[in-house]
């Protein structure tokens, strides 16, 4: 088995090569392995290489992703935490949710499995190792949306049946397993990492500024709400990312609810099939965070007026399904005015973070700065345009949904 020249740590190259022969039957010593950078979260909070592993006529694609070797960056976005995070969902919980489908009788395409196949995790904190190996989603055909471009009906409606499913899991296991019930309430680590660091708090009391400043001299209402909500924006977070806030509904989030972490699969031009990527984030809380994430961050103003009461719709009805399969009774869990009222105390969550949040959705990739220095989003004049169409439409529908 040889190695192409890598800079990766030894630790991954060797996981990489006991994979190969262990779970994907590659014969030692003939399995060529190749590995190249693949998108790298602008390095961020961490970095994605391929791997193709290829023997004769065969090969596979994988994908690995680690934390940042930038000791700088690592320590600024908190990798270690969130790659702790994301492998105990790999490795324990989302198993754990899959087995109970299982016991169940669930089938794959009525349940909740839509991740990506993981092969291996490592995580050691005190020697600063952190390894996921996963499924090069790409060689199945499944595709990311642009995310310049809002989410469209077919793709937003089914990402509310899979996230209905999803939040549907923990209201059963809520109900019938309370030991794993136990066992999903992992807490928020994002805004925890968030407050322990003044210079992305400052990011965001200045991203809010920036998001205060679309709005014009007959909108003195919804500024005012903004206002009051950057003044306090800390508490406001802390509200929302506690679970026992939003008892007894809080479910297991994704936490990261936007289109760079969704591929689709499509049968006759329509999408069919979802998988959600990147767990780093997961956290217990309401299931309004997921929800109010996605459609204030990732639809529009156009797109809300005709269908956020029907999205909101078919994500209960996926639930209410889901819940009911499982044997247990949706009304009694979570009614339909439960939720509209989870959104309203809780879809402020999304005004905080796409203030932070939806300038990077606005900015085509060949337009990103070089984050040596100092992040800066929404520089020219088309992302600028498109921030403030999407920024000021979100601030206006949560006046208008009584959320702001």
């Amino acid at each position: 088995m040889s190695d192409e020249p890598s800079q990766l740590p030894g630790f991954v190259r060797d996981a990489v090569r006991q994979v190969a022969t262990t779970k994907l039957g590659f014969t030692e010593g003939s399995c060529v392995i190749e590995y190249k950078p693949g998108s790298n979260c602008n390095g961020l909070i961490g970095e994605i290489h391929q791997v193709t592993l290829s023997e004769g006529d065969r090969s596979e694609e994988l994908f690995c992703k680690i934390p940042p070797q930038d000791p700088e960056r690592r320590g600024q976005f908190n990798s270690d935490e969130l790659f702790e995070r994301e492998i105990l969902l790999y490795a324990e919980l989302l198993p754990a949710l899959f087995e109970f489908q299982r016991r169940k009788g669930i089938a794959e395409e009525d349940g909740f499995f839509g991740i990506p196949k993981c092969y291996h995790t490592h995580f050691d904190g005190e020697a600063g190792e952190a390894l996921i190996l996963m499924e090069n989603l790409r060689s199945r055909e499944l595709r990311m949306l642009n995310k310049l471009e809002p989410v469209d009906y077919d793709h937003a409606r089914l990402l509310m049946i899979t996230l209905g499913r999803l939040h549907g899991l923990s209201f059963a296991v809520r109900d019938q397993q309370p030991e794993l019930f136990q066992r999903i309430q992992v807490a928020d680590i994002l805004f925890k990492s968030i407050k322990a660091s003044e210079p992305l708090l400052e990011m965001f009391s200045s991203a809010l500024d920036g998001a205060i400043s679309l709005l014009g001299p007959e909108e003195e209402s919804a500024r005012e709400r903004m206002e009051a909500l950057k003044a306090d924006f800390v508490g406001s977070m802390d509200y929302c990312m506690d679970g026992a806030n939003a008892e007894p509904y809080a479910v297991v989030n994704h936490g990261d609810c936007w289109v760079n972490n969704f591929m689709y699969g499509y049968k006759n031009g329509s999408p069919s099939e979802l998988v959600l990527l990147d767990w780093q984030l997961a956290r217990f809380a309401s299931p309004a965070l997921d929800l109010s994430y996605f459609l204030f961050c990732c639809t529009d103003e156009v797109f809300r007026e005709k269908y956020y009461d029907e999205m909101l719709q078919i994500y209960h009805g996926a639930l209410s399904d889901f819940l009911t399969l499982l044997g247990s009774d949706p009304i009694a869990l979570f009614p339909f005015n439960a939720l509209r009222d989870q959104m309203r105390k809780f879809g402020k969550f999304a005004l905080i973070m796409g203030a932070f949040d939806i300038p990077v959705l606005c900015t085509d990739p060949a337009d990103m700065p070089d984050l040596g220095g100092e992040l800066a989003f929404a520089q020219s004049p088309e992302a600028q345009q498109r921030y403030a169409y999407r920024m000021g439409g979100a601030i206006r529908d949560a006046v208008r949904y009584g959320i702001l």
